[in-house]
C-alpha cells in the first residue's frame, strides 16, 4: 500500500467529516448520520487509492443529505 501526503489529507478530511457526523447525530438522534459518520471515518483503511477514496467519500458524504434534496429542501 504506497501512502503519500495527499492520501493522508483526504483519509483525514473524510474521516474529520465522519467524526462531526457521528457526533451531531448522537447529540440529535439522528441514526442515518451516526451511521454515515462511522463508515466515514473507518472506509479510508479498505481503499489504497486517492481517485477511490475522493469517489467514495464524497458518496458517503452526500447520503445523509439525499432525503432533503427529494424532498426538494
Amino acid at each position: 500500500m504506497k501512502i503519500d501526503v495527499g492520501y493522508i489529507a483526504l483519509a483525514f478530511v473524510f474521516s474529520g467529516t465522519g467524526f462531526v457526523y457521528f457526533s451531531y447525530g448522537r447529540k440529535q438522534s439522528k441514526y442515518i448520520l451516526m451511521i454515515t459518520g462511522m463508515i466515514l471515518m473507518i472506509y479510508p483503511y479498505f481503499f489504497d487509492s486517492k481517485l477511490w477514496l475522493t469517489v467514495v467519500g464524497l458518496g458517503l458524504s452526500a447520503l445523509p443529505h439525499l432525503p432533503m434534496i427529494s424532498q426538494g429542501r
